[in-house]
């Protein structure tokens, strides 16, 4: 294969591999009894802890008004709560809630996956391991600049 044809089916891997990435969160989501957005939204606050609206906001690329709406889904559905922030009282912080069927139900879920996903990697080499996560990285940060380029169009 040429370097280009090869160039052409990473990207095209590349495009697979987000299209069922998309479908998988969706299935989630449909699983959790969430919009993805939600689903997303609540992943940001595992990954990174309590945070105010406009954090979500601004990682998600909601609208405030949106942001909202996702925050009483998630806390209807008794996944999140939102509590005074200790320094400045004016200000609300969002956190997830101790949630032991959702956690159940998350471990259900992913775990099948991680083990695959271990399995896999556990086969590659270390020289290999560091090239994957080199150009992984690389990937989102390319992705992630799209990304701002197309909100600011859409601003």
């Amino acid at each position: 294969m040429k370097r280009q044809e090869t160039i052409q089916a990473i990207n095209d891997k590349l495009r697979e591999i987000s299209t069922e990435t998309i479908m998988f969160h969706q299935a989630v989501a449909d699983i959790l009894g969430l919009y993805i957005t939600d689903h997303k939204c609540l992943d940001f606050l595992y990954r990174f802890g309590p945070m105010p609206a406009g954090k979500i906001a601004e990682l998600s690329g909601l609208t405030t008004g949106a942001v909202t709406g996702v925050i009483d889904r998630l806390e209807e559905a008794g996944y999140v709560k939102r509590v005074n922030d200790p320094n400045d009282r004016r200000r609300i912080i969002i956190e997830p809630t101790r949630n032991k069927k959702l956690e159940r139900k998350l471990e259900e879920i992913f775990a099948s996956l991680g083990e695959r996903m271990n399995k896999l990697l556990s086969s590659c080499s270390d020289a290999e391991l560091t090239f994957l996560l080199d150009i992984l990285t690389k990937t989102l940060n390319e992705s992630h600049q799209e990304l701002v380029k197309l909100r600011q169009l859409n601003k």
